[in-house]
């Protein structure tokens, strides 16, 4: 598997997963020649993407969605209450289909796909494992906690895409009116650093050496505060920078391509 993350952050979300000949994305906040545009950087190609899975409905996660489908003819997969949370925003787009058991999981393109609950102030919000030949991603962003739920679905995976998007006290300090601040500290908002550091802490010994932290608040968080804070819990585990790949997604410029 090839896994690189296109773009993370309030202004637009998208992951590249490749498996052989196929591709997905998770999410897709971006505009289709924006897209492109990232993919070439990153070497990537556009034609290999057959599908988009969509874990909620905010804008910065769907924005591109339509265009991607039209233009490319892939197919969109999501949860029945996010898909009519979010279906009359972006114009027409070949929906994969009414899946009342979208939970238990599914197969597609190669791809083996497992939704899970977030807590999150969406609709219907979901992380995703997806896994191919026996390599595994998961992604949960976008979520206020982690839940005995989502944990479970993080631990085993050989690369963990995990939100951190505030620094506690800078959010507290900040400008955000009261109301904003006490909708992202709560359990259905975002994941501080702190909490983002005890999480990698735990999957880290469960053996997870490759993370990319996710979501950063441009206002309410700095990279290298969340980087320091996740390499700080590894190193009080013993682990050294050479045993752990870590690396902070920009909303602007590709992460490196993770080869897993």
């Amino acid at each position: 598997m090839r896994v690189c993350v296109l773009s993370s952050g309030s202004r637009g979300n998208s992951v590249y997963i490749e498996g052989g000949d196929n591709a997905i994305l998770i999410d897709n906040g971006l505009a289709f020649r924006e897209l492109k545009s990232r993919l070439d950087t990153a070497g990537l190609d556009v034609a290999k993407i057959k599908a988009t899975l969509v874990t909620h409905e905010h804008t910065d996660h769907i924005k591109g969605v339509g265009v991607m489908s039209r233009s490319t003819g892939s197919e969109v997969y999501c949860q029945n209450e996010c898909y009519n949370a979010f279906k009359h925003k972006i114009g027409d787009f070949n929906y994969a289909g009414n899946n009342t058991n979208f939970e238990c999981g599914f197969t597609a393109h190669g791809f083996d796909i497992k939704p899970f609950r977030t807590p999150h102030d969406a609709v219907y919000s979901v992380g995703y494992k997806v896994s191919f030949e026996g390599k595994s991603v998961v992604l949960a962003t976008d979520l206020g906690t982690i839940t005995p739920g989502v944990y479970n679905h993080l631990v085993g995976s050989d690369l963990t895409i995990l939100e951190s998007n505030h620094d506690v006290e800078m959010l507290k300090n900040g400008s955000y009116p009261m109301s904003l601040k006490a909708r992202i500290l709560g359990r259905n908002g975002h994941l501080s650093n702190e909490d983002m550091s005890c999480v990698i802490r735990d999957l880290a010994l469960s053996g997870t050496d490759k993370f990319i932290l996710a979501h950063l608040s441009e206002d309410n968080n700095q990279p290298d505060l969340a980087f320091n804070e996740a390499d700080e819990s590894l190193h009080k585990l013993g682990a050294s920078r050479g045993d752990i790949d870590l690396v902070v997604a920009n909303q602007y410029i590709p992460t490196k391509v993770f080869t897993i």
